[in-house]
């Protein structure tokens, strides 16, 4: 099975992969360093999301250590697969607390954060997190003291999208949804946005994450209730596969997403005359736009600090502005005690504008950024905005 997921992923993740110690984090931190975690799963059905943003953790990491680090420490990245087993991802979750983990940033997988989160073990062990990934409202809804969104939510999205369609005048949506609690979440999130409207969804299908040799009659279903859009509420690869079975029964109501989708991903699974005209909603600013300071400053620390063959891309840019909240929630910690600092430092953060990127947090609001943009896949992967 492992060889299978191998072999049908994209080669640029290989790669990303490849650089990424699995089995175990390294012991190389030393007593006077911070060290902070990404905990995700590196194999199985959200692997690319994972490889991407921890590439832009290490990168943001790398060019902090390298300006000096934080309050006269360097950082050390741990790096922990979960292989989307929840029970695993508790395990480890465990383990980072025991050790001297300041901070954990971007989990990523909605059964791992439903558990993780249902077991209330972030605020049991005193150990934050941030930039869970997804942005699903049950992750969001009540505030948990210890939990920072950086990236608008899914609801955001969700209307974005939904607004999109309607002054395009496409009335007939459905829905495809992961059969996971991020999909559910996003069927119930868009259902209860159309209803509110006084319409009704024209389909719903569930997309399998552990069979999707089913996607081809699957898409046969959709087809036959004649939607005039289908919004994909799904991780990348699954999209990816998705929107390929989709093109291959020549249907021709446009696709829409929520940013989990990734062009990248999609181009590359389905391939790029495929991807095309695809829309997708962003909750980071356009990767290619140097006008906008922040994406500019990523792009300087690829050329200076990146790994061979790094291409910018939305997730990575996402995990390296994540890591910029870390970073200066870390710096108004100080550097006596940062763990126990931390959650009042980022409570602290009124409003931290990162360059045309801002973030704002309270000890009522954890939700730091409303920004949500709609892009479309246009010719040779290009993002439209």
């Amino acid at each position: 099975m492992a060889n299978a997921q191998r072999l049908n992923r994209p080669p640029q993740i290989n790669r990303l992969l490849a650089g990424i110690g699995l089995a175990a984090w390294s012991a190389m931190a030393g007593a006077a360093d911070l060290v902070v975690a990404h905990m995700a799963p590196f194999t199985g059905p959200a692997a690319i999301e994972a490889a991407e943003y921890n590439a832009g953790i290490r990168l943001a990491i790398k060019a902090t250590n390298a300006a000096g680090g934080i309050n006269g420490q360097q950082l050390v990245l741990k790096t922990a697969n979960d292989e989307y087993k929840p029970e695993q991802a508790v395990a480890i979750f465990r383990q980072l607390a025991a050790e001297n983990t300041v901070a954990t940033l971007m989990p990523v997988g909605s059964p791992a954060m439903t558990r993780i989160l249902k077991d209330g073990l972030p605020e049991t062990l005193k150990l934050p997190i941030i930039g869970l990934v997804p942005g699903a409202e049950p992750f969001r809804t009540p505030l948990n003291p210890y939990v920072y969104h950086v990236r608008a939510g899914d609801l955001a999205q969700y209307r974005k999208l939904v607004e999109h369609a309607s002054t395009t005048g496409l009335k007939r949506i459905a829905v495809a949804y992961a059969d996971i609690p991020f999909g559910t979440a996003g069927l119930a999130a868009i259902e209860g946005m159309l209803k509110k409207q006084g319409q009704d969804l024209a389909a719903r299908v569930a997309l399998p994450m552990a069979d999707p040799a089913r996607l081809p009659e699957i898409v046969d279903a959709l087809a036959r209730n004649t939607p005039d859009i289908v919004f994909v509420v799904s991780p990348a690869k699954l999209a990816g596969d998705f929107l390929k079975a989709y093109r291959a029964k020549g249907i021709g109501a446009p696709l829409a997403m929520p940013s989990y989708g990734n062009a990248d991903v999609l181009c590359a699974i389905a391939g790029k005359d495929t991807a095309r005209g695809v829309i997708m909603a962003q909750v980071m600013p356009n990767v290619s736009n140097t006008a906008i300071p922040i994406v500019r400053r990523f792009q300087e620390d690829i050329k200076k600090h990146g790994e061979k063959d790094m291409r910018p891309n939305i997730f990575q840019l996402e995990a390296y502005v994540t890591t910029q909240v870390l970073i200066e929630g870390l710096r108004r910690a100080g550097s006596a005690a940062p763990r126990q600092r931390l959650v009042p430092a980022l409570d602290a953060l009124k409003r931290l504008d990162l360059g045309g990127y801002v973030v704002e947090f309270s000890p009522t609001r954890h939700t730091g950024s409303e920004f949500v943009d709609i892009s479309i896949i246009g010719r040779d992967c290009r993002l439209m905005f």
